[in-house]
């Protein structure tokens, strides 16, 4: 595959991210769109489907049939979670190159990955199926107090609930969640580049203030560095991914490292835009290349060090947005973006996906971007009441 001309390629993008297809566009590949929700950004694509992303292989084969069945297609790339498994039941279907279907369905159902992980000897906090818990009390008592409940293909901590007391949960027969023994811990992720099995670049990322300040690369100690490193590439290993880009989180508790989950797909949070300014190279270009595979010259050290502070601040109406200006005018602001106003009603937050802008610093050392960070903070913020 990676010997063919930019004209050969025919690519079907499902669950499009405008990154991925700014690539395409620009590298004049022909491409098709599989989309959820109806837009309006993918006009030049030869051809845009939307429907759902089927959770059952049939509905997926039926969807295929009937809407890609005279496209030709040489790569599937899936651009969100909830894409991966339409995508890898499609790669068969089309003859495109094809990715392991019980990966990406282990990747999309947290249980499945947890159960498959665990017989690797991955290190992760207790869990179970709510569907097999027949008693709050006895969740209780092997999980631990909270219990955190999670839908099984969430992602982005949508439906995620954490119950403090066995008389608030009320067990549900036949749903999809997973019940886990609540962290109290630091968390970090790891962003992965994978090229024919071989991880060819990674990224640590540390969630300082998790769901709203990433700082990009993370400073931790060699020690840690090399703990992360070495968890990620197991579990990378154990469920056998190919290619294309990975995203791994992981808490960082005192006793060692645990697992959290493993996404093959790029991260959001404005992660891949952080990357960009930290390394000075297109995340998305090198993800492109590891789904068409493609080599790619990856730089070895990071040329600044960035941080992305994510705006939501509460449920409520924006009355005023204090510091805008001063945010304008400073010489280490790389992006800047508002999507409230004053007067906009702002809706509770359900998932770190939701938000009201982002701005985007660099510097020149860790110590540098924290101080930077408490000064934004200090200098900029949106109220509500």
């Amino acid at each position: 595959m990676g010997n063919r001309t930019v004209n050969e390629y025919q690519v079907l993008v499902i669950g499009p991210r405008r990154g991925l297809v700014d690539v395409l566009r620009a590298r004049q590949i022909r491409f098709s769109v599989w989309q959820e929700k109806p837009s309006s950004g993918w006009k030049d694509a030869d051809q845009r489907v939307t429907a759902p992303f089927w959770k059952s292989p049939e509905r997926i084969r039926q969807t295929v049939r009937k809407e890609f069945a005279a496209t030709p297609c040489t790569h599937i790339i899936a651009g969100t979670e909830s894409a991966t498994y339409p995508a890898a039941i499609a790669r068969r279907q089309l003859g495109a190159r094809c990715s392991e279907t019980t990966t990406a369905l282990r990747c999309r159902d947290k249980l499945a990955m947890k159960e498959y992980l665990s017989d690797f000897g991955i290190p992760m906090t207790k869990f179970l199926a709510e569907s097999s818990a027949t008693d709050a009390a006895r969740v209780f008592e092997s999980l631990g107090h909270p219990v955190v409940r999670k839908n099984r293909k969430s992602s982005g901590g949508k439906t995620l609930q954490i119950i403090e007391r066995e008389t608030d949960l009320v067990l549900q027969q036949g749903n999809r969640n997973i019940l886990e023994k609540f962290v109290a811990a630091p968390e970090a992720s790891i962003e992965s580049f994978i090229n024919n099995g071989n991880i060819e670049f990674t990224n640590i990322t540390a969630y300082h203030e998790k769901g709203f300040t990433n700082f990009v690369p993370a400073a931790f100690d060699t020690t840690l560095t090399n703990a992360i490193q070495d968890l990620n590439r197991l579990v990378i290993e154990a469920l056998k991914i190919r290619w294309g880009m990975t995203h791994l989180e992981v808490y960082l508790t005192q006793k060692g490292l645990l697992f959290g989950e493993i996404a093959v797909r790029p991260p959001g949070g404005y992660i891949m835009n952080a990357i960009r300014h930290a390394y000075n190279f297109n995340p998305w270009e090198a993800f492109v290349a590891m789904e068409l595979g493609e080599a790619f010259d990856f730089p070895e050290h990071p040329l600044a060090y960035t941080a992305v502070e994510v705006f939501h601040p509460g449920a409520g109406t924006v009355t005023a947005i204090i510091g805008e200006s001063w945010v304008h005018a400073q010489p280490t602001l790389r992006e800047f973006r508002l999507k409230a106003a004053p007067g906009d009603r702002i809706t509770r937050r359900e998932s770190v996906g939701q938000d009201t802008g982002y701005l985007l610093h660099a510097s020149d050392s860790p110590t540098a971007r924290l101080q930077l960070h408490n000064l934004f903070k200090q200098q900029f913020s949106i109220l509500v009441v």
